[in-house]
């Protein structure tokens, strides 16, 4: 038996001298470990497959430990994420956080497309904007989307005046004692946060915030992925040092 599935590469590992260890999130089947043989070898021809950010069709022979990767055919090189620094950043996060927050073999819908033009975004240069799409979208597949028309706690709609929670949703001023290390949230990063979780995601590259609530959203979405995150990510102290010097 073999499984014929469309992934994009999330992260890979050296295994012996020639081998990887290769992560992928497959439409069909979610996130698979597998093994490429030789594809360290400058010739052969799992190499280029196997890169980070790549796109491809795989073909995997299933076993009981790590699968095996058989064939494997280019879709989207993920070149130019690769060839920039800034981006190669952006998109080591995102992944990390996919790796982080998911198990193999339990595949969810929505995320492989989502992945995919996450990734497209950054090409495109939106790198704030498309990995802030991305951590709140993930949410939502994951079973976590946050609240943002009604207070967690007494269940009134909100208008204005609204504190995030880092359990997923927006508190009014009447119920900022429920969790005293809410922030504040503006009224133009709340409107930014609807906008990113409901509309179409090729609709996105039209908006442009401004950057304090770029900042205030980056903040925000930082304490509620730690919520939930069972340990740090590496790739934000790549981001975070990349970010500080420019």
């Amino acid at each position: 038996m073999t499984w014929k599935t469309e992934g994009i590469v999330l992260r890979v590992r050296n295994l012996g001298e020639a081998d990887r260890i290769v992560t992928l999130y497959t439409k069909e089947r979610g996130k698979l470990n597998v093994v490429a043989r030789g594809a360290r070898r400058i010739r052969n021809r799992l190499l280029s497959p196997t890169q980070v950010f790549t796109q491809g069709r795989y073909l995997i022979f299933p076993s009981k430990t790590l699968h095996n990767l058989g064939q494997a055919e280019i879709v989207h090189s993920g070149q130019v994420i690769r060839d920039d620094l800034e981006k190669f950043a952006y998109a080591s996060y995102i992944t990390e956080l996919l790796d982080a927050l998911t198990v193999e073999e339990d595949p969810i819908d929505r995320v492989f497309p989502l992945l995919a033009s996450t990734l497209a975004l950054l090409e495109a240069g939106r790198l704030a904007l498309a990995t802030r799409a991305f951590e709140i979208r993930l949410m939502r597949e994951l079973g976590y989307e946050p609240e943002l028309y009604h207070c967690l706690s007494c269940r009134e709609a909100l208008k204005n005046k609204v504190l995030f929670s880092e359990q997923g949703g927006v508190l009014c001023e009447n119920c900022v004692g429920q969790d005293p290390a809410s922030l504040q949230l503006s009224n133009g990063t709340w409107e930014l946060m609807k906008k990113l979780l409901e509309w179409d995601f090729s609709r996105l590259p039209v908006l442009h915030p401004a950057s304090n609530n770029e900042e205030e959203l980056r903040r925000v979405m930082r304490r509620y992925l730690d919520y939930r995150l069972e340990y740090p990510l590496k790739s934000l102290e790549f981001l975070g040092t990349l970010q500080a010097l420019n």
